[in-house]
């Protein structure tokens, strides 16, 4: 999700760099050019989003399983 994130947050606000100064436009995003520069704002503020989602999403990770003790190893003793 952070790759997509940060895939969307460079197609969008780049689309929108690149029509307001130059007459170039992403392939991928040609079909848009009379939608720029709102598109292309709305394309990285959804991958503004996702970047962030993702960090959450990493940072809660579950607990680690608590390690078995030694004594759960050890062999039983027979009476």
């Amino acid at each position: 999700m952070v790759r997509f994130g940060f895939a969307l947050i460079l197609l969008g606000f780049g689309s929108m760099a690149l029509s307001q100064y130059s007459d170039r436009q992403f392939v991928i995003l040609m079909w848009a050019e009379p939608m720029q520069p709102a598109l292309g704002i709305g394309v990285g503020a959804l991958g503004i989003v996702l970047l962030v989602l993702g960090l959450v999403q990493k940072g809660r990770k579950p607990a680690a399983p608590a390690q078995p003790s030694i004594q759960d190893y050890s062999p039983r003793q027979q009476p």
